[in-house]
């Protein structure tokens, strides 16, 4: 499944596919954060902190459609006669 992230840039929401998520140390302390790597649909990469995303989903994958099951022959038993 494809993760996909909602956050905010200037006055527009982007919706972007994770590519990478990172911990990385804080300026400050020696706190971590989550930040995540992602690209949109016009393959503009974004680094985006766990603190400005707005929404995480899941994009299921399409599932192939399933044919008829390829049936093997009928095997004949053969009887011995004694």
């Amino acid at each position: 499944m494809n993760k996909i992230i909602l956050f905010p840039r200037g006055k527009t929401i982007i919706a972007a596919t994770i590519i990478k998520t990172v911990l990385e140390p804080l300026d400050t302390g020696n706190g971590r954060q989550v930040v995540f790597f992602c690209q949109d649909k016009t393959g503009q990469r974004y680094r985006v902190p766990k603190s400005e995303v707005i929404a995480i989903g899941a994009r299921p994958i399409a599932a192939k459609p399933k044919g008829k099951k390829a049936r093997g022959k009928k095997c004949k038993k053969s009887m011995i006669a004694i």
